[in-house]
């Protein structure tokens, strides 16, 4: 029997972490680093992780000595993300298109395309404004998305991809202005099928996205160590943006 699942269900599976096992631990925590140097944040700040999935950057967040909430729209995802909870580090499930709190936190954290799910882009600004209604006078919000302008032209129809004993079969395409990726396979003798949905957001689309929340942008960079972004060349769009002191 074959079975279709939407981004929610597919990202709290044990076989998304699967596929994706390349965006490890090391990975992602060296951006925390690198990005709790550059805002800078102090110990026992107050950070929030949107769309935190199983919680690998909250994590990362909570080594720092940040005091740490993350939330995700996937109970899967977050019943996995529980189980490393402490007095410092907790886990909701929440819409990201929803406020959390309002002027909390030190800083906002929308990490690795957890954003863009939404084909109305009033949808996707909500997301932005609810971010830069959570943070606290003077907070910093970071987005981090792929850089579609460089992607979209590469994108790849066809890939297989052995993980294990797993053989992935993608196919990439773009349609009404949404990166879809299909994902199939079999295990235990079960076909699966899973499709993955991301908007074509550009950077001015973004920028907007920030302005319209009352966010100051102050850096654009296009990769994980914080280098310039490149329109041409950068494979990620990483925004930072300020909420005003008053």
């Amino acid at each position: 029997m074959s079975h279709v699942h939407e981004n929610e269900d597919w990202f709290g599976t044990p076989y998304y972490a699967k596929l994706y096992r390349h965006r490890d631990e090391r990975e992602a925590c060296q951006f925390i680093e690198n990005l709790v140097r550059f805002i800078p944040l102090n110990k026992k700040d107050l950070v929030l992780d949107i769309g935190c999935g199983r919680g690998r950057h909250a994590l990362c967040l909570n080594e720092h000595g940040l005091d740490v909430d993350g939330f995700d729209l996937a109970e899967k995802a977050i019943a996995r993300a529980r189980r490393h909870e402490s007095a410092t580090l907790r886990f909701h499930i929440h819409d990201m298109r929803e406020p959390f709190a309002e002027n909390r936190f030190r800083c906002a954290f929308n990490m690795f395309t957890s954003f863009g799910f939404f084909a109305d882009s009033k949808e996707n600004e909500r997301v932005v404004t609810s971010a830069a209604t959570a943070l606290a006078p003077g907070g910093t919000f970071v987005l981090d998305f792929m850089n579609t302008h460089w992607v979209v032209p590469r994108l790849n129809p066809f890939s297989v991809q052995v993980v294990e004993d797993i053989r992935f079969i993608i196919h990439r395409r773009l349609e009404d202005g949404f990166i879809v990726k299909t994902i199939e396979f079999s295990d235990k003798g079960e076909d699966f099928r899973f499709v993955e949905h991301v908007k074509d957001i550009r950077l001015p689309e973004i920028l907007g996205y920030f302005a319209a929340a009352g966010l100051t942008v102050r850096n654009v960079f296009g990769d994980y160590d914080l280098s310039e972004y490149r329109e041409n060349a950068s494979r990620r769009i990483i925004v930072v943006g300020d909420k005003p002191n008053n």
